[in-house]
């Protein structure tokens, strides 16, 4: 492998070309190769080198090292494993797969492969959370107790994939893994049991608002608000004995009004102790550190360990939502 490591773009997702390929830009020793869409032209990827217009095509480029999956996310593990089978290495969009055991067929493809798979959870690369780290590690606030998380905005169109229930769609899958996912990773907490309740889509029975609550035998909670029509929000609290962590922009801090994210603490009576704005670039910390790990052959620390973690608390809390009974996790 060259020293700048040549990238692959399959699907011409949003998230694709106006978040992941610019920041391949400013990343160092990566570059863009290629992008494969089945519903573009090569005319509406100018600055890109190579179109295909197969996925096929692209995974049999051999100048290509790497590529980036922005799919629905039903079609995610078949084309990780097809990707590592031609000795790609993937950066996956989340979700990982529609179930855990997807998660787990991905993660002995990429051993038996010998290439580097990560789950792009972009936000966990953005600075911001090393600070709530810190804060939780003084260990001033004493003990959390309960978490909350919401991340929602409005769907208006109609064909939106968010709503085919095909093509994976749903609010859990799409917005409700982000606060799943800084439980679980940021907390290190492996809750026990999961309530979910919610309202579905009219036509398509996708979910689009969920609400899960989380609990383990000693009494913390966590709740994840996800949703389709509700008010834009991104943010997640974590209350502790002597006061709390209110992280707002958490998931999106390049959108918010200042570009950053802002980690508020107060202690007990609710008072501000201290206000912090971050300022980072997530998806170019990400891609870096993807990049660093290919170079080393070094596992991402964001592991597909952790991802089938993650991606089992999600496919629980949809079981109790389906069920509407409080399901038993089973890691």
């Amino acid at each position: 492998m060259e020293e700048t490591l040549q990238w692959g773009i399959i699907g011409g997702a949003r998230i694709a070309i106006s978040e992941f390929l610019p920041a391949l830009h400013k990343a160092s020793e990566g570059e863009i190769r290629a992008i494969a869409s089945k519903s573009g032209s090569a005319a509406d990827f100018e600055d890109v080198p190579v179109f295909y217009q197969t996925y096929e095509e692209l995974l049999d480029d051999v100048m290509i090292d790497a590529v980036y999956i922005a799919l629905p996310n039903s079609l995610h593990a078949e084309w990780a494993l097809k990707a590592m089978e031609k000795g790609k290495h993937v950066l996956l969009e989340k979700p990982a797969g529609i179930s855990s055991e997807e998660v787990k067929q991905m993660r002995e493809a990429a051993e038996q492969h010998h290439v580097i798979l990560m789950e792009a959870f972009m936000h966990q690369f953005h600075k911001q959370h090393d600070v709530v780290k810190k804060v939780l590690q003084t260990n001033k606030l004493g003990d959390w107790k309960f978490y909350r998380a919401h991340f929602s905005f409005t769907i208006t169109n109609e064909n939106n994939i968010r709503l085919n229930k095909e093509l994976g769609g749903g609010a859990l899958y799409d917005v409700g893994c982000y606060g799943i996912h800084t439980m679980n990773q940021l907390l290190g907490w492996k809750p026990e049991k999961v309530t979910t309740r919610g309202r579905n889509h009219d036509t398509s029975g996708v979910d689009v608002m969920s609400i899960a609550l989380f609990e383990d035998g000693s009494g913390r909670l966590g709740e994840v608000v996800a949703g389709f029509d509700l008010p834009a929000a991104n943010r997640y609290e974590i209350i502790c004995e002597k006061g709390s962590i209110q992280v707002e922009d958490a998931y999106r801090p390049d959108a918010s009004a200042n570009g950053c994210g802002t980690i508020i603490v107060k202690d007990r009576s609710g008072d501000i102790v201290s206000s912090i704005n971050v300022k980072d670039d997530a998806y170019r910390n990400e891609i870096e550190h993807f990049q660093e790990c290919v170079r080393e052959d070094k596992p991402p620390r964001y592991t597909m360990r952790d991802a089938k973690e993650v991606n089992t608390l999600v496919e629980f809390a949809y079981q109790a939502l389906r069920t509407q009974k409080k399901s038993n996790i089973r890691y």
